[in-house]
């Protein structure tokens, strides 16, 4: 079971700031998932190859072949900064060597 700590401890972890209010829907929702992994190791699996492919569902596959897309233009319209035709975003990272600023 998922504590109120863990759950604070959880959000803390992944830098999202949660009240008071919203911890104990959040529990009870990791708890269910829990709950369902949980029943997942009661499946009877017994006599099932996992690398039989005749057991796994079929992906169709298609043939991989260029197709134009006609919506670049709107694409780079909608973005918030440009440069040319390439979609101008902030860097993230910085050159080796150099420290960033």
């Amino acid at each position: 079971m998922v504590s109120e700590e863990e759950v604070r401890h959880l959000a803390r972890l992944v830098r999202l700031d949660v009240t008071e209010e919203e911890i104990p829907p959040l529990q009870k929702h990791f708890n269910e998932i829990l709950e369902y992994f949980h029943s997942l190791g009661n499946m009877d699996l017994d006599g099932l190859d996992p690398y039989d492919p005749e057991e796994s569902p079929s992906c169709p596959l298609r043939n991989d072949e260029v197709r134009l897309w006609g919506q670049r233009d709107a694409a780079l319209e909608a973005a918030p900064e440009r440069e040319g035709d390439y979609f101008k975003v902030p860097r993230i990272v910085g050159e080796v060597g150099k420290k960033d600023e």
